[in-house]
């Protein structure tokens, strides 16, 4: 049992000194070991939780649902469906939400669903398939999508454009930067976007 315990106390402490030797020695590659080491940590934490964590990603462009949705597949594989923060767009498809916001604002289901026509071709005019586009997760919400801001391809921040572009409201159930109700009030003062032909439903939209 001795001899045992000896034998793994030396092991230590050989592999202890190559350690410290590659280090010393070659420094770069201990760096590049220890990058290594790091990423199969957080990758195991990710394969254990299922979940992304929050942070900053690069990312493929996949399919624009409408024009607060988007899917994307990660560098490592991981697909991952993102509702935009700080944002509401008019609904394109039949649901509760459209039938809520017609009868909210006392409009007709065919000019609603134009509306949320006109918001995703705003997105897909930013965001193209297989894109590579810049990501920042913070956090997930409902039906496992999660909660990002996103960069076009030019650099832009597409959360703060679409407003300030004029297609969508903010989306005020949660937090998000002031700056953004100078921006839906400088697109609605400019009638920019969905608020040139339909002002007023988007004042119901995005102040009732």
């Amino acid at each position: 049992m001795k001899k045992k315990t000896t034998v793994s106390t030396i092991a230590v402490l050989v592999m202890a000194l190559a350690g410290y030797f590659l280090e010393k020695k070659f420094p770069e590659l201990s760096k590049i070991l220890q990058k290594e080491t790091s990423q199969k940590q957080e990758t195991t934490k990710k394969e254990q939780s299922g979940v992304l964590p929050s942070g900053e990603y690069t990312a493929k462009v996949l399919k624009v649902a409408d024009g607060d949705t988007i899917t994307v597949q990660m560098e490592d594989g991981t697909k991952a469906k993102l509702r935009l923060l700080w944002i509401d767009t008019p609904e394109k498809n039949e649901g509760y939400k459209l039938l809520k916001d017609v009868d909210k604002c006392n409009t007709s289901k065919k000019k609603m669903k134009q509306m949320g026509q006109k918001a995703t071709a705003y997105a897909k005019r930013n965001f193209h398939v297989k894109d590579q586009i810049k990501v920042k997760i913070e956090g997930q919400g409902q039906f496992k999508r999660y909660l990002a801001l996103v960069w076009n391809k030019k650099g832009e921040l597409y959360n703060e454009e679409i407003i300030k572009d004029g297609y969508a409201c903010i989306y005020k159930k949660a937090k998000y930067p002031k700056y953004l109700d100078d921006l839906l009030e400088e697109a609605k003062k400019k009638r920019r976007g969905l608020w040139k032909d339909y002002y007023k439903i988007m004042e119901c939209l995005c102040y009732k």
